[in-house]
């Protein structure tokens, strides 16, 4: 799980749905603002997994995968398009990793 000064706040959140710009990657659309500090969160709806326990898996495997890759200064808000139900942690932290790979 990642800090909480390094997790996005409620407000933010709306800032980020606003005016976000958007990346694309196999599992996840990412909306991204430029900020001087990194903040990110996971959202996995009920689109994607009815259980509330397989949503909150979703996300830890999310956070988890964050904590090991560099993060860059951005706001910014990982919204799975699919559940990865074959995918395995490493699929995901790959697909993390190339969506912050094209931020410049």
């Amino acid at each position: 799980m990642l800090l909480k000064k390094k997790r996005v706040t409620k407000e933010l959140f709306q800032t980020v749905l606003k005016s976000g710009n958007t990346l694309s990657g196999s599992f996840f659309i990412f909306r991204y603002i430029k900020q001087s500090t990194p903040q990110y969160a996971f959202v996995a709806s009920k689109k994607i997994a009815k259980r509330a326990v397989d949503r909150n898996k979703l996300r830890r495997q999310g956070y988890n995968s964050l904590n090991s890759l560099p993060l860059k200064n951005y706001l910014g808000v990982f919204f799975y398009k699919k559940h990865p139900k074959n995918a395995s942690f490493k699929d995901i932290k790959e697909d993390i990793a190339i969506i912050l790979g094209k931020l410049s």
